[in-house]
């Protein structure tokens, strides 16, 4: 595999990283000059990996080319280029359809849309990829699970819950601060939440139970837990959840 990024950010330092680290098989990296720094970096991993003069020569060295900008320029950058027949693209831009990418890259064998997160460095967390492929899957299975769907909604959906990252962080920070002000120092806090979120985490991966199934599991009638989550539902915190997740997808979506 040739592969070429165009766009040298958070997310292609996260995918070769991973490649690297997880032994995905390929030839040839070359990587967009954009962000020299990340670019070198990702380049002293592997002899493999190469910064290129232009995007143009990212395109002109590679037979997958992954597509690694802001939407913002998209159309600017791509605009730019002259992609051949030969190349199968995946799109890292969000928001942006399979159908908007086939007319800024003009030609191209194949495009599919992925949303790879910076876990894939560390081989963890999940790649949705529309629709399903088998070179898409063959690069960001061993980075962690690849989700494939069908249709272009419910890959927007799978982009839109995306957007709890901060907020899940901001319930961790929630549960710090309470308890430093039950006395303990913030470093002891950090560690508890961190090794017991982790821990929460694990537990999804070991079966494929539903969630609430878990939820119920974990509330022993007059316990703690059942008292918080029915606390907390009352004040319909997760249906604000919800509905904020709606606005997203919009957003997402392009309808507001």
């Amino acid at each position: 595999m040739r592969i070429g990024f165009i766009g040298t950010g958070t997310i292609t330092r996260a995918v070769v990283t991973g490649m690297i680290r997880f032994d995905v098989p390929f030839e040839h990296i070359a990587l967009s000059p954009r962000n020299a720094e990340i670019a070198a970096k990702l380049a002293s991993l592997d002899a493999r990996v190469a910064v290129c003069s232009s995007n143009q020569e990212v395109l002109d060295t590679s037979d997958v080319v992954c597509l690694a900008v802001v939407p913002q320029i998209a159309s600017t950058v791509l605009g730019e280029l002259e992609f051949d027949a030969r190349h199968q693209v995946i799109s890292f831009m969000a928001g942006l359809s399979i159908e908007r990418v086939f007319g800024m890259v003009r030609t191209a064998a194949s495009i599919a849309r992925a949303v790879p997160l910076p876990a894939v460095a560390e081989g963890k967390g999940s790649t949705a990829i529309c629709p399903p492929s088998e070179l898409a899957r063959a690069l960001f299975g061993p980075l962690g699970k690849a989700v494939e769907v069908n249709s272009e909604h419910q890959f927007d959906a799978l982009s839109a819950v995306t957007a709890t990252m901060a907020s899940s962080y901001a319930l961790l920070e929630e549960q710090a601060a309470w308890l430093v002000r039950q006395g303990l120092p913030y470093e002891a806090a950090r560690s508890f939440l961190s090794g017991y979120h982790v821990g929460l985490a694990h537990a999804t991966t070991r079966g494929d139970q539903p969630f609430s199934k878990m939820i119920k599991e974990s509330s022993t009638p007059g316990g703690i837990n059942e008292q918080l989550h029915a606390e907390l539902q009352q004040k319909g915190t997760f249906a604000s959840y919800s509905e904020a997740l709606d606005r997203i997808m919009r957003r997402v979506q392009g309808r507001g």
